[in-house]
């Protein structure tokens, strides 16, 4: 297994570490959300944690979002798998993943954070998907949710998505250079990007990410990446029960974060893709999905 320490060259080292902390370790939804979703969130404006500039008021509903992200970033992809469903309008800007140079047009800067997704909602800046989940259940009073939305087993779930699916999806992704380069062919596609950072983002991330991934899986003792992903996806069938969703008769937070995922990196495709399509319930469940939020930005 290659180790990340022995990567001499300079750029490979920044690229390395723009991958590491950029995203997989993007923003992980820990279990706190469950003591924080809707009853102990204050509903004239978003959640506290991570956010900094004035709070927006449902007066101004539905407030300009803008959402600083990776286009294959796990996190990324489960927050706008939530704005879609909550049908909340936004701007994605992508992030060139080796210089951050669109972080400097934030309205709010924050030299400290350099992760992605980063939201601007309203007047307030959201770092993390943690944080910008919090506040956009926090809109409760204005996007009717039922109460199963964030039921205790719906968090589980949900979190479920960040500290283990996401955690073996993009090793899957990462394994080899040609996975990585094809991981990244997304930014071919990138606007605004010049052609020199087209062609620079693309090698020099493939290269970094097949890195990263290394060391990901090394850190979650993950032996074999796309056995122990085909076993994820399989554990998200059981999860499902046989019933139209994890939410039962309609969708909760944990399908719409779990569909952001499979969604976000349906592009990028793969054995992992092969292996939902394989599994009748959850490929029903996931059709069934793409019909209620469709596609994502």
């Amino acid at each position: 297994m290659l180790n990340l320490g022995h990567c001499r060259s300079g750029i490979f080292s920044r690229a390395r570490n723009v991958v590491i902390i950029g995203i997989l370790r993007s923003s992980n939804v820990s279990s706190r959300l469950a003591s924080r979703a809707l009853s102990t969130i204050p509903s004239t404006g978003p959640a506290s944690t991570g956010v900094t500039g004035e709070g927006a008021g449902a007066s101004s509903f539905p407030p300009p979002v803008t959402l600083y992200q990776y286009k294959i970033c796990p996190f990324c992809c489960k927050t706008k798998s939530l704005l879609t469903h909550l049908k909340i309008p936004y701007t994605p800007i992508e992030v060139n993943p080796l210089t951050k140079s669109q972080f400097k047009t934030i309205p709010i800067p924050d030299p400290t954070y350099k992760k992605v997704p980063v939201a601007v909602i309203g007047s307030s800046r959201l770092n993390g998907s943690e944080s910008i989940v919090n506040s956009l259940l926090s809109l409760h009073h204005v996007v009717p949710l039922p109460p199963s939305f964030t039921s205790p087993q719906s968090l589980k779930w949900h979190d479920w998505s960040s500290s283990h699916l996401a955690v073996r999806i993009y090793p899957s992704l990462t394994s080899t250079f040609s996975r990585s380069l094809k991981a990244f062919s997304y930014i071919d596609s990138v606007e605004t990007f010049t052609t020199l950072e087209k062609v620079t983002s693309k090698y020099v991330g493939a290269l970094a990410m097949k890195f990263a991934g290394g060391k990901i899986q090394k850190k979650y003792g993950i032996e074999d990446v796309d056995v122990e992903l085909r076993d994820s996806i399989r554990t998200w069938s059981e999860a499902l029960g046989g019933g139209h969703f994890q939410g039962g008769g309609e969708p909760n937070l944990a399908d719409v974060s779990v569909y952001g995922i499979f969604k976000g990196l349906e592009e990028v495709g793969g054995d992992w893709f092969e292996v939902v399509k394989g599994e009748e319930d959850v490929w029903a469940w996931y059709k069934r999905m793409e019909g209620i939020i469709g596609e994502i930005s």
